[in-house]
């Protein structure tokens, strides 16, 4: 039985939107004490990034349990990405308008910092070291504008370089060791290689589909590529190894830190529920399939690989599922029916 948890109020969403961007509006209690010590104990969040009807975006900072109290945290634009660091102090919400980039005191609650990366954001992600952010910019919409990939220095805020990594980015991956990082064109059908000592394109291959996701094994061996009814396995140099078919269009992808399968969510169709597969990435074949109402948007899994959560934006929820299994069995709403755009899971050492 899938168990649903209720949704802040709107009066707390009122009062944190009116609040501005920088700053934030906590439950009673939550962050208690954490203004004049770091926590002692190990601590999991999860985020989701969801707009309103008028356009304003909120982070959601919740338990990944579903329950207890939550935070929101008014962000200048729409999100739509979202990582956190190595460590979890700190969350990178990639928005539509706006600067672009912010980034977020995760135990303070609150965005600490805007940083102008230009463009229609399509990803964000982390160096394993911290020290990096990536964030793939550009948008099709309207014409578009041709895309790149910002080279972020955390330390600094400032922008180091700027990439050009295809027509137009969409999806990344970066090797364990964060030498190397994977683009995926959304106008081509490739995925360009960046040296990230250089911050130059050092390759590229190319795919029979257009590349919709990106995610790479925690061993560095493979890349794996998911397009529509496909995801595919690649070598780091190029080269298609396998195929696994799929019974739809792949809206969120990640890979089980034990390195033996992946999960994904699958648009199956307008009149079909979703589906939340589990895939062998070593024997290419479907492991389970369940199904996931109409929850087919991005996901984002646990560092310990217990859990896989998956956006549902016409319900305006979040599901979570045993990641081995790939059965949902509980979800929580996003305040004040807010679309989700977003989610990721960050957790302190």
């Amino acid at each position: 039985m899938t168990s649903e948890h209720r949704p802040l109020s709107r009066r707390t969403l009122l009062t944190a939107a009116l609040s501005g961007a920088a700053v934030s509006v906590v439950s009673p209690g939550l962050f208690a004490g954490t203004a004049t010590a770091a926590p002692k104990a190990a601590r999991k969040k999860l985020l989701i990034g969801s707009v309103d009807r008028l356009g304003n975006g909120v982070v959601q900072l919740a338990d990944p349990t579903l329950t207890g109290e939550q935070a929101l945290i008014p962000v200048n634009g729409q999100p739509n990405a979202i990582t956190g660091s190595p460590d979890g102090v700190l969350a990178y919400v990639g928005t539509v308008f706006g600067p672009g980039l912010s980034v977020v005191d995760v135990d303070g609650a609150k965005v600490t910092t805007e940083i102008p990366v230009g463009g229609f954001v399509n990803e964000v992600l982390v160096s394993p070291d911290g020290r990096t952010v990536y964030v793939a910019t550009g948008t099709a919409g309207a014409g578009g504008s041709r895309g790149q990939v910002a080279v972020v220095d955390v330390a600094t805020g400032e922008v180091r370089a700027r990439v050009q990594a295809g027509l137009l980015p969409r999806s990344l991956a970066l090797t364990p060791d964060g030498k190397q990082l994977f683009v995926g064109d959304e106008r081509a059908k490739g995925v360009t290689i960046v040296d990230t000592a250089k911050n130059v394109v050092s390759g590229r291959f190319e795919t029979e589909k257009t590349p919709l996701l990106l995610a790479i094994d925690p061993k560095g061996k493979n890349l794996y590529v998911a397009s529509s009814r496909e995801l595919a396995t690649f070598g780091l140099r190029g080269g298609k190894a396998g195929a696994t078919e799929l019974e739809g269009v792949p809206c969120g992808l990640a890979v089980h830190p034990n390195g033996t399968f992946a999960a994904v969510s699958l648009y199956a169709g307008r009149n079909v529920d979703a589906q939340l597969v589990t895939v062998n990435i070593n024997s290419n074949k479907v492991r389970t399939k369940e199904s996931n109402g109409k929850a087919n948007g991005p996901l984002a899994m646990s560092k310990d690989g217990g859990r896989t959560f998956v956006l549902d934006k016409k319900n305006r929820k979040v599901t979570s599922a045993n990641s081995d299994s790939g059965k949902p069995d509980s979800s929580l709403s996003t305040p004040n029916s807010n679309t989700p755009t977003c989610v990721a899971v960050v957790e302190t050492a």
